[in-house]
C-alpha cells in the first residue's frame, strides 16, 4: 500500500514530515511565541492536525500556527 492508498490525513506520517513538524514546532516555541508546557502540547496537536489536512509548506505552516497563537493571546 503507498501513500496515495490514504486519504490526506490518514496517511501515515513519514519521517521527512516529522522532521517537517519538528523544526516548525522548535523555531515557534524558539521565538518565544509558544513557551508554557500546556500551551507547547497544544502547539504539537496543532501542527500534526494542520499538516495532515494539507498544510505541509514549513513556512506557511509557521505562519499559520504563530497567527492563531498571536490571537489566544
Amino acid at each position: 500500500m503507498t501513500r496515495d492508498d490514504f486519504a490526506a490525513n490518514d496517511a501515515p506520517m513519514q519521517n521527512e514530515d516529522i522532521v517537517i513538524c519538528k523544526r516548525a514546532f522548535d523555531h515557534i516555541c524558539a521565538t518565544g511565541h509558544i513557551t508554557a508546557d500546556d500551551a507547547c502540547d497544544e502547539l504539537a496537536t496543532q501542527i500534526i492536525y494542520f499538516y495532515q489536512h494539507g498544510v505541509t509548506n514549513e513556512d506557511s505552516l509557521e505562519q499559520l500556527l504563530v497567527s492563531i497563537a498571536e490571537k489566544q493571546r
